[in-house]
């Protein structure tokens, strides 16, 4: 299918900070069109704290109990350099209560209530340039049933984590070293369902531990990838021999080891040297990747989200054309300003964990 379509504002990318921006836009009256493509998806369990899931629930207050489901997350137990296991309740610690959901679902179930509020979606379909002129910006589009489409619009906003570098010459400032080795732990025959999010610190990284359905875990080893350089064994033998050297993750390997399925992803703290710039911002994980022991990931997608569709729809009301907003200046300092505040909870936590 070949076509043109125009818009007020496109949306590269349809992880969470994607599709709440494009449902808080369409729900103030813009004209929105999102392009997904599954290949930037990350895949797992991931953390829902129980702040993002308010914002969530502004818009949609059954969410949880009818769109997406998941598994509470009632307490942390971290072991970081101490003797004993740290257990706090988790409604007193940065990650909070919270659920924790499998990604893919979650990340559909979003964009799906974009769709309800007349949000263009286009789905399965890769950008492959972004090209500006006249103060217009034109997408070029190719994959599932699209052939070969453009789309226009006035402004973009980018929402596609880590492979946002490719767009816009974003080179990243720094690039993460570390990488999350992951896999589902099913558990043993008679085990019964928990609810709690472990972390556990390790001499050459930490891992971390999210409940998932029917009682089985999603366990990730963040490490260094130079460590993975110096292994004498398989990809799968390093992730089950490490696993086993841990004091609260070990229990959670049952006696069908040898059936993980192991997958890998970049992790870490991942910043672009600015989140805006002259007819575009960047929002969630293409603003600035989280430290990912924060649990503030999918928090920090919905706060740029937000703070991105308020600067939009003001301007739009004023009249302002999108890409002579003065208030981008506004919305770069609030990102650096929740980035802050978030590395800061991380590092509190750290300290608490250590000492």
């Amino acid at each position: 299918m070949c076509g043109m379509q125009q818009v007020d504002i496109a949306i590269v990318g349809g992880g969470p900070a994607g599709a709440m921006c494009a449902l808080m836009l369409a729900r103030g009256g813009a004209r929105v069109s999102l392009v997904h493509w599954g290949g930037y998806a990350p895949d797992g369990i991931e953390l829902v704290s129980s702040r993002a899931r308010r914002l969530i629930e502004q818009y949609c207050p059954d969410f949880f109990q009818t769109v997406s489901s998941g598994v509470e997350v009632r307490e942390t137990t971290a072991q970081w350099g101490t003797p004993k296991p740290v257990t706090s309740s988790a409604m007193f610690n940065p990650w909070s209560s919270g659920v924790a959901v499998e990604r893919p679902l979650f990340d559909h179930a979003l964009r799906e209530l974009a769709r309800t509020e007349n949000v263009s979606i286009t789905a399965d379909t890769k950008v492959s340039r972004i090209d500006r002129a006249n103060d217009q910006w034109r997408l070029w589009m190719r994959g599932g049933d699209t052939a070969s489409a453009s789309l226009e619009a006035d402004f973009v906003i980018l929402a596609t984590g880590r492979a946002a570098a490719q767009f816009l010459n974003r080179i990243p400032v720094v690039e993460s070293s570390q990488i999350a080795l992951m896999a589902l732990l099913r558990p043993c025959p008679g085990d019964k369902p928990r609810h709690t999010l472990y972390v556990e610190g390790m001499d050459n990284g930490w891992w971390y531990a999210l409940p998932a359905r029917g009682g089985s875990y999603f366990a990730g080893f963040c490490v260094d990838r130079s460590e993975l350089k110096k292994r004498n064994a398989s990809l799968k033998e390093f992730f089950i021999h490490e696993l086993r050297r841990t004091q609260l993750l070990a229990p959670l390997l049952s006696s069908d080891s040898g059936n993980l399925r192991i997958s890998g992803r970049m992790t870490g703290i991942h910043p672009f040297s600015r989140p805006a710039g002259n007819g575009w911002i960047a929002v969630g994980d293409a603003a600035y990747m989280q430290d990912p022991l924060s649990g503030m990931g999918i928090e920090f997608a919905f706060e740029t989200a937000r703070l991105g569709a308020r600067v939009l729809l003001g301007g739009m009301k004023e009249g302002a054309t999108p890409h002579a907003l003065a208030e981008l200046a506004a919305y770069e300092a609030s990102v650096r300003e929740r980035v802050s505040g978030h590395d800061k909870a991380a590092a509190f936590q750290y300290g608490r964990l250590q000492r």
